[in-house]
């Protein structure tokens, strides 16, 4: 354990008990949570009763009507076109534990933030820290953990193959996600720079990625990417003199929070260095179980332990529903 030391360890007890201090308890080691902050921004935290598994259902294919005049003989074929994708919950548990000693000796600091307290914080904080990397993680790469941002998106190496909800993309091409390859066709893949006369690369991948995960009305409304990503968007606007960035507040470029076409442009450094992601929230969800949205479990007594443990808990699940909404430009160096 990383501690700093005086004359005795500076561990959960002695930080928070008789010391002089201001009452605060600051966070050194998580990140910060900008894509949870924004699935909840977008109304992409959705809470279900529970069950076995999530369930969305999906079309895949029209039927075809048919003009007709006077007697003409309609044709009565059922096409199929319906089937549904499945996804498993994933649970994550931060246990909060205390022992009777801590807890005595803890109340004669009447001036600072209660041990059980920053226990409650500590856990919580780990639990949403480990919640936001694994929306950026792979499900195959954490175990046991939710399907992530490169499960829905991946790479050109897999996104014609691969089985997510149940539903193979090796078979079933509407079954894909869009993407751009930001060093294919022997173009340049550092995002400022300007393969073509006055038009930085940042702005060419996503201009062809939007074509490519919108129609018509349905647009995408998030965009997520790293935070070395996003400096180069803003200092694409900001070195040409075309938008003007501040740092009045929460403003981004030219007064306003960072922007493509109007959409939300988020840094998170949890986000795989080399992509962008091109998002529609109407299709994609972060399930969370009922009762398990980073709830605390009663404590319980540890056996032969005058301590006693509990756990801040999390049922969810990233889901969609139509993947050719959701888009990626990979592939990328700053």
């Amino acid at each position: 354990m990383v501690a700093t030391s005086t004359t005795e360890n500076w561990d959960a007890l002695w930080t928070l008990t008789a010391r002089a201090k201001r009452k605060r308890l600051t966070d050194n080691i998580s990140d910060a949570y900008p894509t949870i902050d924004a699935f909840r921004k977008n109304n992409m935290l959705e809470t279900e009763p529970g069950g076995k598994q999530i369930q969305e259902d999906l079309m895949y294919a029209l039927q075809d009507p048919q003009w007709f005049d006077s007697y003409d003989v309609l044709q009565t074929s059922r096409l199929d076109g319906i089937t549904a994708a499945f996804y498993d919950w994933a649970y994550l548990a931060s246990n909060i534990s205390i022992a009777m000693t801590e807890e005595k000796e803890n109340r004669a600091s009447d001036k600072a933030i209660k041990l059980l307290e920053a226990k409650t914080r500590q856990a919580m904080q780990g639990a949403l820290d480990g919640a936001n990397a694994a929306l950026h993680a792979s499900a195959a790469d954490l175990s046991k953990a939710p399907i992530g941002l490169q499960d829905i998106c991946p790479n050109s190496g897999t996104v014609n193959s691969g089985v997510l909800g149940g539903v193979d993309r090796a078979t079933n091409t509407w079954w894909r996600n869009a993407q751009v390859d930001g060093n294919v066709g022997g173009r340049n893949n550092v995002l400022t720079t300007q393969t073509k006369t006055n038009i930085f690369n940042y702005a060419l991948f996503l201009s062809e990625l939007y074509v490519l995960v919108a129609e018509g009305n349905d647009t995408p409304d998030l965009i997520i990417t790293s935070q070395a990503n996003l400096a180069d968007w803003e200092t694409i606007f900001e070195s040409t003199g075309y938008l003007r960035t501040t740092t009045n507040g929460k403003q981004g470029i030219d007064g306003r929070n960072a922007t493509y076409k109007g959409i939300p442009f988020i840094g998170d450094a949890d986000c795989t260095a080399d992509a962008t992601y091109m998002l529609n929230s109407k299709y994609l969800k972060f399930k969370i179980q009922q009762g398990m949205n980073f709830s605390k479990t009663p404590f319980q007594a540890g056996q032969n332990q005058l301590a006693k443990s509990a756990f801040i808990v999390l049922g969810c699940q990233l889901t969609t529903n139509h993947l050719a909404r959701q888009g990626l430009i990979h592939d990328t160096a700053n």
